[in-house]
């Protein structure tokens, strides 16, 4: 039976062992190196929930919302999400916007990128770039779960909203 890189490094993951194949120009994987590689690509957002014992879970940024979570090979990681329809929101500077709108649309808006690292279920976000300025130079740390096209990430302290949040994303094709 022959595997291909991606099955082997996901059968090493997930067994927590050393993958002790060598792929011509590459090193031996190790257990770190094929759960990053089982998380690069695009992720589309399926679901994203405000998640605490206090409050009944509730979408954030309403019953559809659309985003997307890249990860790259190279340590890199882009976010962006959104509520599917959000209040006018002119470009490029906002200037034929309400102030209320301008609000409103920022609210249900949250893009941020930099780099990231994988230990263990957690994944770390190094906060380079941000549209809450508060949020560059940050790192903001998530615990994850992936089941085949499946990536699950829940936030943890510190967090964004001040709420922990369970976000599903699929991978994309």
């Amino acid at each position: 039976m022959s595997l291909s890189r991606k099955q082997l490094l996901g059968a090493a993951a997930s067994f927590g062992v050393i993958a002790a194949a060598r792929f011509p120009g590459k090193a031996v994987a190790t257990t770190a190196t094929a759960v990053n590689a089982s998380v690069v690509g695009a992720w589309s957002l399926e679901s994203f929930v405000v998640d605490t014992a206090a409050e009944r879970e509730r979408p954030r940024f309403g019953p559809n919302p659309v985003g997307y979570l890249i990860y790259t090979p190279s340590g890199r990681m882009s976010a962006t999400l959104m509520a599917a329809h959000r209040a006018k929101l002119d470009a490029p500077n906002g200037a034929g916007s309400t102030k209320e709108e301008l609000n409103e649309s920022l609210a249900n808006f949250l893009s941020y990128a930099g780099r990231y690292e994988i230990r263990g279920n957690r994944v770390f976000h190094h906060v380079e770039v941000s549209v809450f300025t508060s949020l560059v130079g940050t790192t903001l740390e998530r615990q994850f779960t992936l089941d085949g096209d499946t990536l699950t990430i829940r936030t943890l302290p510190p967090e964004i909203w001040g709420t922990s949040n369970r976000l599903v994303w699929k991978r994309t094709a």
